[in-house]
């Protein structure tokens, strides 16, 4: 069960970085599928199958939360640190006009 929280912690980190919020939906679908699947196999009952399931839909949501803010938080803070780099440089007109090596 460890194993599955932090997968599904993972895979929704990984989702929420780079995909939208509907690829959550097929998402939980497999995951449905994938455990109800696997509890008929190993003969769990239907309450234990549920368990697992909601376990694995709530930290694959969780995981998606995480890694979306972290993009957000990431974006907040390269247009914090943009305007103090263009403050800097329009000071300084000599500064402006740098010369590349290449």
């Amino acid at each position: 069960m460890t194993i599955l929280i932090i997968g599904s912690l993972l895979l929704g980190t990984v989702f929420g970085r780079f995909f939208k919020v509907w690829v959550l939906v097929p998402a939980c679908a497999l995951a449905f599928a994938i455990v109800f699947a696997s509890s008929a196999y190993y003969e769990h009952g239907l309450l234990s199958a549920l368990l697992e399931f909601s376990v694995f839909a709530a930290c694959l949501q969780i995981g998606y939360a995480s890694g979306w803010l972290s993009c957000v938080i990431r974006d907040r803070w390269r247009r914090l640190e943009i305007p103090h780099e263009i403050r800097s440089e329009s000071s300084h007109p000599a500064a402006t006009r740098r010369s590349q090596p290449f």
